[in-house]
C-alpha cells in the first residue's frame, strides 16, 4: 500500500550512487519511503525537494552540467533502458551515461549495451515479453544475449569515449563534460557522413549506426581525439569533395540550431571551424581549376563557381539563381567566354546565402521537424502561426517560426495529469479540414497558443504530438460557432429591415 507524505519531503533519502540516473534514483527514493509501486506523480513530488535532483527536469536528461545537451544526443525517460551487463552485476543502478544515444559500447568492459530492462510505469512497453524489471533482473538475464563489438568499432569507441567514461568513474564531472562536448560534435559529423554518403547505401539492413561510423573512420583512417585540436585535425583530414559538402551542411545546421536553442556546442567555435573547412575547399577548388582550364578560362581568384557555391549552400539551382537575379546574393560576377556565361560568387556571399538557406524550411521539413501530418500543417498555416516565404514560385517557412511554436508551447503548457480523460491532440480532428466550424477552431488554436486555454503535455510523447487540449477548447469552439451564427442572423435581419425602410 502506498504511503504519502503531506509535506512532500521524503523522510528516507538514500545516497545517490556514482553517475546514477536521476529518474531511477527518484524511484528508489519513493520505494525507500514506503511507496511499493511508485508512479510518475509520486517521483515528481520528490524531485524538487532533493539537492541531487532539484536541477533535473521530467524529461530524464542527464545533468552533468547546467549547460544543455543537444536533443538528438539523449533519450527521454520513456525510452528503453540500456546498460552494460558487467557494470550492472557490479552495482544494480542505471548510469546516466547510458542515456546518451551515441554511447553504444562500454569502454570499461568492451560490451555492447543491451536494452531489455524496464522500470514499471516509466518505461514505455514495460509489460512486453522479454523485458526485465531493474529491481528483479538476475545476473543470468543481464548477460543473456550480450555481445562484444567488432575490432574496428572497439578501437573507435576506445579512442573517443574511454577518456570520458574514465572521468565519469573518477567523478571528474567537469572534465568529462568538456570531453563529451567534443565527442558529440565529432560523432554528429561522422554520423552525417555515414548516413548520407552513397558508399554506405548498400550496407546490410540492421547494422547499428555506431558500426557504420566506426567503419567510416577505419576506411579513411581518420585520426580522432576528444578535444578542440582533435576537431580541427579531423576537419583538415577531409579531402573528398562529397565528404566536405556533407560536413559543411551539418555545420551550417548546427549554427542555426545553436542560434535558436543554445547547447554545449555553443562552447565550440563552430563558425570558425566551418570557415576553416570552407577555406580549405576554396583552395583545393582554385588549384584544381587552374590545372584543368585554359589560362583565359581560369575562374577569378577568391571566387567560387556557381555549381560549387550551390553545393556548399545545399540549395536547388533555381533558388540560388533566383537570389542572384533579384540581387539578394551580393558579390556575384559574370564572366563571358564566347557564347558561354560563367557565374562566380564570393565566399562571403556563399556564407550569407548558406546562413539564409539554413534559416528556412520546406513544407516537408516543417512536418518532419514538428512531427505533424499534412492536416496539422494546414492548421498551423491557416492560423497564421507559420509565415510563408515565396522564392521562385516555391514556398518556404522560417525556422524561427518553428522555434517560436515549440518555445511557446513549452511556456504555456502544463504537465498532463495521470490518466487524464477527455484530452484531444492539439492538432487533432477537432480542427476540421473544411466547413463552417473551421474558422472557430482556428481561433481557439490561436487562443491556446497565447495561453488563454489550457494545453497539456505528455512527457512520453515527442514533437507536437506531446501536446493536448481538453474539453474546454471544444466548448470554446462551439460557443464561437454559435456566436458566428447569431451575428450572421442579426446582420441578415438588419439588412432585411433596411430594405423595408427603403420601400
Amino acid at each position: 500500500m502506498n504511503t504519502y507524505f503531506n509535506s512532500g519531503l521524503p523522510l528516507c533519502r538514500p545516497k545517490m550512487l556514482p553517475d546514477e540516473w536521476v529518474e531511477t534514483y527518484l524511484f528508489r527514493v519513493a520505494r525507500a519511503n514506503g511507496i511499493r509501486h511508485p508512479r510518475l506523480n509520486d517521483t515528481e513530488r520528490f524531485r524538487s525537494t532533493l539537492p541531487a535532483t532539484a536541477l533535473s527536469k521530467p524529461d530524464g536528461y542527464p545533468i552533468w552540467s547546467a549547460t544543455t545537451l543537444p536533443r538528438w544526443s539523449v533519450v527521454t525517460r520513456a525510452n528503453k533502458i540500456r546498460y552494460c551487463p558487467e557494470c550492472m552485476t557490479q552495482s544494480r543502478h542505471i548510469r546516466s551515461r547510458w542515456r546518451l544515444t551515441v554511447f553504444d559500447v562500454c569502454t570499461i568492459h568492451h560490451v555492447r549495451l543491451k536494452d531489455d530492462l524496464a522500470v514499471p510505469v516509466m518505461t514505455r512497453g514495460y509489460r512486453q515479453e522479454n523485458r526485465y524489471f531493474v529491481t528483479d533482473v538476475t545476473d543470468e538475464q543481464l548477460w543473456a544475449g550480450a555481445v562484444c563489438p567488432m575490432p574496428s568499432e572497439r578501437r573507435h569507441v576506445d579512442r573517443l569515449w574511454s577518456g570520458f567514461e574514465r572521468s565519469i568513474v573518477e567523478n571528474n564531472t567537469p572534465g568529462a563534460f568538456e570531453q563529451l562536448t567534443c565527442i558529440l560534435f565529432l560523432e554528429a559529423l561522422l554520423d552525417a557522413l555515414a548516413s548520407t554518403t552513397s558508399e554506405f547505401e548498400s550496407s546490410p539492413v540492421g547494422i547499428p549506426r555506431s558500426t557504420k561510423r566506426a567503419e567510416l573512420v577505419s576506411r579513411y583512417e581518420f585520426s580522432l581525439s576528444a578535444d578542440l585540436d582533435g576537431i580541427r585535425n579531423f576537419l583538415d583530414q577531409i579531402t573528398l569533395a562529397s565528404h566536405r559538402d556533407v560536413v559543411l551542411a551539418r555545420l551550417r545546421r548546427m549554427l542555426l540550431e545553436e542560434a535558436h536553442r543554445p547547447t554545449c556546442f555553443s562552447n565550440l567555435p563552430i563558425a570558425v571551424l566551418r570557415r576553416r573547412l570552407l577555406v580549405g575547399a576554396q583552395e583545393n577548388t582554385h588549384a584544381s581549376n587552374h590545372g584543368l582550364l585554359r589560362p583565359d578560362q581560369a575562374q577569378p581568384p577568391g571566387r567560387l563557381s556557381f555549381e560549387r557555391a550551390k553545393s556548399l549552400i545545399g540549395c536547388p539551382q533555381r533558388v540560388l539563381r533566383h537570389l542572384i537575379d533579384n540581387k539578394v546574393c551580393q558579390g556575384v560576377s559574370v564572366v563571358q567566354y564566347g557564347s558561354r556565361r560563367n557565374t562566380y560568387i564570393s565566399p562571403d556571399a556563399v556564407q550569407a546565402c548558406t546562413e539564409w538557406y539554413a534559416s528556412i524550411a520546406t513544407h516537408e521539413q516543417v512536418m518532419n521537424e514538428l512531427g505533424i501530418d499534412h492536416s496539422g500543417f494546414l492548421a498551423l498555416f491557416s492560423a497564421r502561426l507559420l509565415r510563408p516565404i515565396a522564392v521562385d514560385l516555391r514556398r518556404f517557412f522560417k525556422r524561427s517560426d518553428l522555434t517560436d511554436i515549440c518555445r511557446r508551447l513549452e511556456e504555456v503548457s502544463r504537465p498532463s495529469p495521470a490518466n487524464a480523460p477527455n484530452l484531444h491532440p492539439l492538432l487533432g480532428e477537432w480542427i476540421p479540414s473544411s466547413g463552417p466550424y473551421r474558422p472557430a477552431a482556428l481561433q481557439v488554436l490561436r487562443e491556446a497558443f497565447s495561453g488563454k486555454l489550457p494545453i497539456f503535455r505528455q512527457m512520453e510523447s515527442s514533437h507536437l504530438s506531446a501536446y493536448f487540449v481538453d474539453h474546454s477548447a471544444l466548448e470554446r469552439a462551439r460557443r464561437l460557432r454559435k456566436g458566428d451564427i447569431a451575428r450572421h442572423k442579426h446582420q441578415k435581419c438588419l439588412s432585411h429591415q433596411a430594405s423595408l425602410l427603403l420601400e
